[in-house]
């Protein structure tokens, strides 16, 4: 890579110089050309080359920079794009027009959130019509974050059953907010 009497900064600068070009356009690729994602590989391409400087140490006695460099940029992209989808999945957002025009379409909206709910207390008494079993469930996955597979062991029961009874117990309780909203 790097003779021994360069520093280790120039030889990081001619590492850039060389393959950032190359990099960048390997996860543009990854990520299709969408306009919309160019920051994103961006980002991906500058995380690659940060990694290759907290692993120079290891990286001057690797015997294909290159391939290092495209399989870390690849993780990177992958990286990037499970956080951005699990965000997508815990989050809900709406467009700035949306969002007025569902104000505008529904006044009845705007009474609810104005109204002073105590929603800590609105939440334990939709909970409190749960069965205790359920509730137990519920504490265990929403609450402790227990994966499927734990609760499995833990109920005895199939990961199956497990997985549906979660989605009868929030089933039963977006039904529960709703009839709570609707009155």
């Amino acid at each position: 890579m790097c003779s021994e009497r360069i520093s280790e900064g120039a030889c990081i600068e001619e590492l850039c110089n060389e393959y950032y070009v190359v990099i960048y356009k390997y996860c543009m690729k990854l990520i299709r050309g969408q306009k919309e994602l160019l920051s994103f590989a961006e980002e991906c391409t500058q995380n690659t080359f940060l990694e290759a400087c907290k692993q120079f140490s290891n990286l001057k006695s690797h015997p294909n920079i290159r391939g290092w460099l495209f399989c870390t940029a690849k993780n990177m992209i992958n990286h990037s794009f499970r956080c951005m989808y699990l965000q997508q999945k815990r989050e809900s957002s709406l467009h700035e027009n949306t969002a007025i025009d569902f104000h505008y379409t529904d006044p009845q909206l705007e009474n609810l959130l104005e109204e002073d709910t105590n929603f800590d207390l609105l939440s334990q008494e939709i909970l409190d019509h749960l069965h205790p079993f359920e509730y137990e469930i519920y504490c265990d996955y929403y609450i402790n974050k227990m994966s499927i597979a734990t609760l499995s062991v833990k109920y005895q029961m199939t990961e199956s059953a497990i997985t549906t009874r979660i989605y009868r117990i929030r089933k039963s309780i977006l039904h529960r907010v709703q009839v709570h909203f609707r009155d």
